[in-house]
């Protein structure tokens, strides 16, 4: 019995860690994932109004957000840095374009380099906040591959600061809806 269970197990997530390497399924996970948690894995089109490039937190304001709460950075992160959504594999500007939770204030992008020859790169990990936002003199952890998003004017530049989302497979611009459906040429998702 104990066998039958596991070997279901490992046929449902199977598919989904086979998938997790590839930016190109990049929108087919973020959509599966969309339907299996749909108040959290949401995101909204609202592109940051603020960006700080190079640069992370040292300090983050937050303490246990949800259930998806997890270290952004193991390396730099203190015991309190809790994200209220992490999302792995995906463009800079999603990260900077689209919200991911109802109430974010910020979200930390780290770049991993696997993808750098990807269209839409970089592609990397993006943590999304809905805490207080780390005051200037918090942004500390100098690092070229982060880049902090804010939705306020807390950034070091005003706007979002990355170019457009872009289709994995051709490098056309354009925009995801709330539910994760990319739209070419677009820039009014909803």
């Amino acid at each position: 019995m104990k066998s039958t269970t596991v070997l279901g197990l490992a046929a449902a997530i199977l598919p989904t860690l086979t998938a997790a390497w590839s930016p190109m399924s990049l929108f087919q996970r973020e959509t599966a994932a969309a339907a299996a948690v749909p108040a959290v894995q949401k995101r909204t089109l609202d592109p940051a109004t603020s960006n700080t490039n190079n640069t992370c937190p040292g300090t983050y304001n937050c303490s246990g957000e949800s259930y998806f709460a997890a270290p952004i950075r193991t390396a730099t992160a203190n015991a309190l840095n809790t994200a209220s959504k992490i999302s792995k594999a995906i463009q800079a500007a999603e990260c900077s374009h689209n919200t991911r939770t109802s109430s974010q204030t910020f979200a930390v992008f780290v770049t991993d380099h696997q993808y750098d020859s990807s269209h839409g790169a970089p592609y990397g990990t993006c943590s999304a906040y809905s805490c207080t936002v780390p005051t200037s003199a918090e942004m500390t952890d100098s690092d070229s591959d982060c880049w902090t998003f804010f939705w306020d004017d807390s950034g070091a530049e005003s706007g979002f600061g990355t170019n457009c989302i872009q289709d994995p497979s051709t490098g056309e611009c354009g925009c995801e809806n709330s539910d994760g459906t990319f739209v070419a040429g677009s820039d009014s998702c909803t």
